[in-house]
């Protein structure tokens, strides 16, 4: 008996999904961010980021090529050519605020590179420009 009323039952009612399992804590925003996992030294890596900003540079997709040459640091954090690019970009881009701070950052991590006379008179420039 209890079989004949399940197919009237079944065709009776809507059919829902079911009710999901709610997440309180991240529901109501109390997720913690995730951290941001630091990626390995990887020369390769960093040198294929650095040639795709350039591709960027070139199109003048400014946004983009930031976003490579950055990542192209986080491979390899002491590669001028990226701090070199990088500056560069955000000065072809009209943030010559934000040059000047990759221009100082590199100076500050690296003392003793040879180029170091270079980025502080790229860093001079802006100076003079800015204000």
């Amino acid at each position: 008996m209890v079989e004949a009323c399940l197919p009237a039952l079944s065709q009776s009612r809507p059919q829902r999904p079911p009710a999901l399992i709610r997440d309180t804590d991240k529901a109501e925003g109390k997720e913690e961010p995730e951290a941001v996992k630091e990626k390995e030294y990887n020369p390769v890596l960093a040198e294929q980021n650095i040639k795709i900003g350039d591709y960027y540079l070139k199109k003048k997709n400014f946004d983009a090529a930031i976003e490579r040459y950055l990542e192209a640091l986080q491979y390899k954090p002491d590669s001028i050519e990226a701090y070199d690019a990088l500056g560069k970009t955000y000065e072809k881009k009209g943030d010559i605020a934000k040059a000047m701070t990759v221009y100082r950052d590199f100076i500050r991590k690296n003392p003793d590179s040879p180029k170091k006379a270079e980025f502080q008179s790229k860093l001079s420039r802006l100076e003079k420009k800015s204000g």
